[in-house]
């Protein structure tokens, strides 16, 4: 099953993005846009959760293809305040010890974005290897959710593995076992406790942002499931510095 391509992350400019604004119900211009994206940037909080804010209420579009075109801007312009925040620095230096920065996520899913099929097709090799227990454990847990949940969870996982070896290295990555991925989602105490909020950000926002999707959207009665599923595996990827 062929998965549906990315949302595009590309800034037209301000002339465009203050033609989509104003379309969609946005009361803001690009400057004060810019504004929200710079002082969330020094703050912390990723694009996943600042953008949705732009709007008072839910925001109006007359088309699937404006609604996308008008995202695909604002994630665009929030990459471009970014990177002359961050200078030449496109992925931060991020801490081994420490849950993944929103900054670090953000700007190294950019850069896993932008690799080249076989480099893409080397990562996914070598996760499919080190991690198949993962792989497998999640297509049985989500044996009841659609295929593009289970299809897209395991991408998600892949994402997640990528990120975390971005960070801390091949060695600081856990081997991910078939039995301790079923203490991690069957324990409710630390399946509550997040080990990496940064990363779990993205997650849902990749999951609702399909949600949306007019031609290929995954069942919301799946997202809690999926949801579930990857806490256990970060707890799994990340571990808590006391269980590392």
């Amino acid at each position: 099953m062929k998965m549906p391509k990315r949302l595009e992350r590309v800034y037209e400019g301000p002339e465009a993005l203050a033609r989509l604004l104003q379309t969609s119900g946005c009361k803001l211009s690009v400057d004060e846009v810019q504004e929200e994206f710079l002082a969330s940037l020094e703050e912390g909080t990723p694009a996943a959760e600042i953008i949705p804010l732009l709007w008072e209420s839910e925001p109006r579009f007359k088309t699937p293809e404006l609604a996308r075109q008008t995202f695909s801007n604002l994630f665009g312009l929030w990459d471009l305040v970014a990177k002359e925040l961050a200078g030449d620095e496109v992925v931060p230096e991020q801490d081994p010890a420490e849950p993944l920065s929103s900054t670090f996520v953000d700007r190294a899913w950019l850069e896993l974005d932008g690799l080249s099929d076989k480099e893409i097709r080397r990562a996914r090799d070598r996760f499919d290897n080190v991690h198949h227990d993962l792989a497998v454990w999640t297509f049985e847990q989500l044996k009841g959710s659609s295929s593009l949940g289970q299809e897209l969870a395991l991408d998600l996982a892949f994402e997640t593995f990528w990120l975390c070896e971005r960070a801390r290295g091949e060695k600081g990555v856990p081997r991910a076992r078939r039995e301790a991925l079923d203490a991690a989602l069957n324990d409710a105490d630390r399946l509550a406790e997040e080990t990496e909020p940064a990363l779990a950000s993205l997650v849902s926002a990749t999951l609702w942002e399909q949600a949306a999707d007019e031609e290929n959207p995954l069942p919301e009665a799946d997202i809690p499931a999926i949801e579930n599923v990857l806490r256990a595996a970060r707890q799994v990827l990340a571990p808590r510095p006391a269980q590392a």
